[in-house]
């Protein structure tokens, strides 16, 4: 075999294992066919680079290879012999029967491989297992001691099944639990479901309030011991004739319902113990005295007695109700505008101030003092021994002003969108500045400024901040001067990152960044771990120079 061809051959089988691809190429895998009709030779090595590549740390290198060594194991006897010979090996890093030594990650292609890889192996035995020992052994060891079922499916273990049944076992049993513990939490709060469940609020929220208020008034019935009779009370009714002016024993009884609450009507004869005017009647009656009164209803000896009384007083100046009406009279009408002053006053808002304002222009007499006290009990200690502290977190309160926002607040809407170096936009929502990129102005999609004036200003900020030494015309003549390559053709251009050496294959390193990887990784670091080892240290030298001498600290 020429170096050519070996050459060529390990080219191909890394490229078909690293492509990331679930099937293989046909076009490189009849190029690899017709080197490898060539000789023996070609086989050994092609044999050689797929057992490689089946040893590493990759699930999609090994599916890529295994897949290759099927192509070649049912079109050469001598691939076949190579293979067999090595079948432990082989089963180990596709089968997974060492369990010492699982399949590498990406876990979805492994299982894949896994399963690809029984049942192949029993197409193998159904096909070869009478030509070949070997090939024969390794299924009936596949299903005598590891216990594969070939007809499953995934092709599962039984090591494997029963993990899978205990698993299911413990979820049904937590799964129970939880249907348990919702089942008595919604016991009586079947109202929290239905609020969570957002249908109908409105309508939910108004059943939830009347249920609430009605058994808070059961409950306050129940409390109050209310009874839903008709209540009587007995009241006094003034005699008539030639009885008005005798004491009340000689009064008799009337029964009348109970009157409970506020009553909206108030009698004549206790108006002006309220401050009221007279009724209408009462007061055409107290101007046009000597006129008669219509015929009227009867009335009873002590109103009419009361509402003699009442005018009476009217028309006494000493009396309160006199004085009373003078005052009234004396008021001004509503189309006054003093009247009009005192309304606007009465319903102007009144802003309320402190004592910055009280204190305007003046010094405080006691702002940020506090009377420190040596002592807090009541009699032991006398009231010299207190001590003035000044505090000046309470003086700054004193001369500081906090005002309101007295207009309409409106949402910012729009975002910075400044390019980051991650490559992402700056999603801050600034109203006209953003603290980190200046002026917030319109950008496209792609972050770049919209206006003209807008790039122009742009592209000036980002030559002022390059330093004067990296001018790409000046780096230009100092490169032909001297004949140094100084980078001028980069000067303005983005820095590539570091390559990948297979960038087909899915990153193992990112698919295992989960939460446990990166805590791991902060708290397993180098210098973490250092930091908690001294402080431990310095702890035990503390608890050392302390407790030395004492036995039970000098055994830990």
């Amino acid at each position: 075999m020429e170096s050519s061809q070996r050459d060529r051959l390990s080219v191909l089988v890394e490229e078909l294992t690293t492509s990331g691809q679930p099937q293989l190429n046909q076009d490189k895998m009849k190029e690899i066919k017709k080197i490898c009709k060539v000789s023996n030779d070609c086989l050994d090595h092609v044999y050689h680079s797929v057992m490689s590549q089946l040893s590493q740390e990759h699930a999609e290198v090994r599916l890529s290879a295994f897949q290759i060594a099927t192509e070649l194991f049912t079109r050469s006897h001598h691939f076949r012999m190579l293979l067999v010979d090595n079948f432990q090996e082989f089963l180990e890093l596709t089968v997974e029967t060492d369990s010492e030594q699982p399949l590498p990650p990406p876990k979805q292609v492994a299982r894949k491989l896994r399963s690809l890889a029984i049942q192949t192996v029993q197409s193998w035995q159904a096909s070869y297992g009478t030509a070949y020992k070997k090939l024969a052994l390794g299924y009936h060891f596949l299903k005598q001691v590891k216990k594969v079922d070939f007809q499953d499916a995934e092709a599962r273990t039984v090591a494997e099944r029963r993990r899978i049944e205990e698993r299911q076992r413990r979820m049904e049993t937590i799964y129970k639990e939880r249907v348990e513990a919702a089942s008595r939490d919604m016991d009586g709060k079947y109202y929290i479901v239905f609020t969570k469940s957002g249908a109908e609020e409105q309508l939910l929220r108004r059943a939830l309030d009347l249920k609430q208020s009605l058994e808070a008034a059961l409950q306050k019935h129940k409390e109050l011991h209310i009874d839903y009779r008709t209540r009587i009370r007995k009241v006094m009714k003034a005699s008539s004739g030639g009885e008005e002016d005798s004491s009340d024993d000689s009064d008799d009884f009337d029964e009348v319902p109970e009157k409970e609450g506020y009553e909206p009507h108030i009698p004549e004869h206790l108006r002006a113990e309220y401050g009221l005017d007279p009724s209408p009647s009462t007061s055409a009656f107290t101007k046009n005295t000597p006129a008669k009164r219509p015929t009227a209803p009867p009335v009873s000896s002590s109103s009419a007695r009361r509402l003699k009384q009442l005018a009476d007083e009217v028309q006494d100046p000493t009396c309160a109700a006199a004085t009373l009406l003078r005052l009234r009279q004396n008021l001004p009408p509503p189309t006054d505008p003093r009247y009009t002053h005192y309304q606007k006053a009465a319903d102007a808002p009144v802003v309320p101030f402190g004592l910055d304002l009280y204190y305007w222009g003046q010094e405080q007499p006691n702002a940020g003092k506090i009377v420190k006290s040596a002592s807090q009990h009541q009699f032991w200690f006398h009231a010299e021994g207190d001590v003035e502290v000044e505090n000046k977190e309470l003086l700054a309160e004193s001369k500081s002003r906090y005002i309101s926002f007295p207009g309409r607040f409106i949402p910012v809407s729009h975002y910075c969108r400044a390019p980051l170096d991650n490559g992402s936009l700056c999603q801050r929502q600034d109203r006209l500045k953003c603290p980190f990129h200046g002026r917030v102005i319109p950008r496209d999609d792609e972050g770049r400024p919209i206006r003209q004036e807008d790039q122009l200003r742009e592209e000036r900020r980002k030559r002022e901040q390059q330093p004067d030494w990296r001018d790409a015309e000046l780096m230009r003549d100092i490169e032909a001067a001297t004949g140094e390559d100084l980078g001028s053709d980069r000067v303005h251009k983005k820095g590539k990152g570091k390559k990948k050496k297979f960038p087909n294959l899915s990153d193992v390193k990112q698919t295992a960044n989960t939460a446990r990887s990166r805590l791991e990784k902060k708290v397993f670091n180098k210098s973490t771990v250092r930091r908690v080892a001294q402080v431990m240290s310095k702890a035990d030298g503390r608890k050392h120079e302390k407790f030395s001498n004492q036995f039970n600290y000098a055994l830990n």
